[in-house]
């Protein structure tokens, strides 16, 4: 039998870092986040990796870069020239770093380690380059003082304006303190995130899919031409939560859904997030959104169990850690409002499961689910009141068997399905318990396998028609209450009454403006 082994993990090596880190596994969880990864350019074997970036997330499809710079704010005195100099250390260095950090993982994503000797190889394996979304960010630090005391009436967050390109961001009257547009335009978007917004965008984005969505549709919609400013990014992101496209997605559309028009620009105030925060249905869902951490927890078990080396192999079966993180890989690939669902069909399995020797609910994938191929499901199955021969072991033989025949009996029921994960458990109030995880994908279908999998429906009384009930689930991510959203955002060539933010940028593309003429 294959031991499982411990997985190596860096902690950060600066407290901006292992703040970083910390946020990111609060949010996309520790099996997915490494600080200071390596690549291996060695010649010859001789010497140190070279790190990669200072913070980097795998799952799934989606690769983050993170680059963490805290710089110190140098005076007042010349409030351009600070900025110029400021951005130059926080934000322009960090913008070579990712784009750096990019070229190695495509000429290099074999070679990455968690160590600087390289030793300890990158757990898993990066996705192919068809499917690889990279996703560049940069954790700007310590200017947020400076620029809530140059506006007055901020957070202290940065201001976006679009407009502002590239070396622009450097130049002399080229743009405003304090506001950051598209650092490189000539690749892939980066992403800017400051002492404010960092930790608004992780908590109201803390699964992997909320967060990669929102930073590829905002991407897209930076450089529409669309979007005139942004108070800040905490306000871009309360417009994003309030707009939902026709597949019922968050997105930046008009407020009916529909897609932005060819003359539609839009300019969001300063203000829209706290405006947002104290909104009844935004308030309602957090209450709501209790109920999807009963999902975080099971995978934060399985996860800290797979990192610490103490998950439990069934006998004879030997440990392979990849197959083991596919499972949780695609549980972590759920979104909030998904996991919501999830928790309160577990909840009420496990209130349920109390009086039946066996309960079972599935989560099946609805027609316009992002992913249609993949299902779960949770089964709790108590101990016989009797001793079996071969003790609790044999109890969790049974379990992991009964787990294995309803997952391929979805698989073959539903063919629009690729993969079925599955986790079994005691009902609750039976003392001590245990879980297991099961993960079945890519069945290739014999007559054979066809033939024993009803079988064993039939021996263990699984799926049986009789005691089938399906019904599809809806509920609102905001639930109705009096005083709900009523379209925050405003939307026009300008809004009617610029808030001071809006004054001094409007001012200073005027000063550009002169200055090219």
């Amino acid at each position: 039998m294959t031991e499982p082994e411990v997985i190596y993990r860096s902690e950060g090596s600066t407290p901006s870092e292992k703040y970083l880190a910390k946020l990111c596994d609060q949010s996309f969880l520790k099996l997915w986040s490494y600080t200071n990864v390596y690549v291996d350019r060695r010649k010859g074997g001789k010497g140190d990796g070279k790190e990669l970036c200072d913070l980097l997330v795998v799952c799934g499809d989606y690769v983050l870069i993170f680059s963490d710079k805290t710089i110190g704010w140098q005076g007042d005195e010349n409030i351009e020239l600070s900025w110029r100099r400021w951005f130059n250390r926080a934000i322009h260095h960090s913008a070579r770093q990712i784009r750096k950090a990019e070229r190695w993982i495509e000429q290099l994503a074999d070679k990455i380690y968690l160590d600087k000797a390289c030793t300890k190889p990158f757990p898993y394996t990066l996705p192919p380059p068809a499917r690889r979304k990279v996703l560049g960010i940069i954790v700007a630090l310590g200017a947020s003082s400076a620029c809530k005391k140059y506006f007055g009436e901020s957070t202290g967050s940065l201001m976006l304006l679009p407009e502002i390109k590239g070396l622009s961001h450097l130049k002399d009257g080229s743009a405003p303190p304090f506001a950051v547009g598209d650092i490189d335009p000539d690749g892939p978007f980066i992403h800017v995130l400051d002492d404010v917004t960092l930790d608004i965008v992780l908590s109201e984005l803390d699964t992997v899919t909320d967060f990669a969505s929102y930073l590829e549709r905002k991407a897209a919609f930076f450089r529409s031409g669309k979007l005139l400013s942004a108070g800040g990014e905490e306000d871009l992101l309360s417009y994003y939560l309030t707009h939902m496209n026709k597949a019922n997605e968050h997105d930046f559309t008009r407020p009916d859904g529909m897609p932005l028009r060819e003359n539609d620009h839009i300019s969001i105030e300063t203000g829209n997030y706290i405006q947002f925060r104290r909104n009844p249905q935004y308030l309602e869902k957090k209450r709501a959104d209790e109920y999807s951490y009963i999902w975080d927890q099971l995978i934060e078990m399985f996860t800290d169990h797979m990192r610490a080396g103490t998950t439990i192999v069934p006998n004879g079966e030997p440990f392979v850690l990849s197959d083991y993180e596919k499972a949780v890989r695609y549980m972590a690939l759920v979104n909030r409002f998904n996991r919501r669902l999830y928790g309160k069909a577990i909840h009420e399995a496990i209130n349920i499961g109390r009086d039946a020797p066996r309960f079972t609910r599935s989560f099946l994938p609805g027609d316009h689910a992002a992913d249609r191929e993949t299902a779960f499901f949770f089964m709790t199955l108590a101990r016989p009141n009797f001793e079996l021969e071969n003790g609790y072991e044999q109890y969790r033989a049974v379990r992991r068997r009964k787990l294995e025949t309803y997952a391929l009996g979805l698989l073959h029921e539903y063919k629009t399905l690729r993969r079925v994960v599955g986790i079994g458990t005691e009902p609750s109030g039976t003392g001590s318990s245990s879980e297991d995880l099961i993960f079945v994908d890519d069945i290739e279908w014999t007559d054979d396998l066809v033939k024993s999998v009803e079988e064993r429906k039939e021996i263990y009384g699984i799926m049986q028609p009789e005691r089938m009930i399906k019904r599809p689930v809806r509920e609102d991510e905001y639930p109705a209450v009096s005083g709900g959203f009523r379209g925050p955002m405003s939307q026009g060539a300008e809004p009617p009454q610029m808030n001071r933010r809006q004054r001094r940028a409007m001012k200073a593309r005027e000063r550009k403006n002169k200055t090219v003429t």
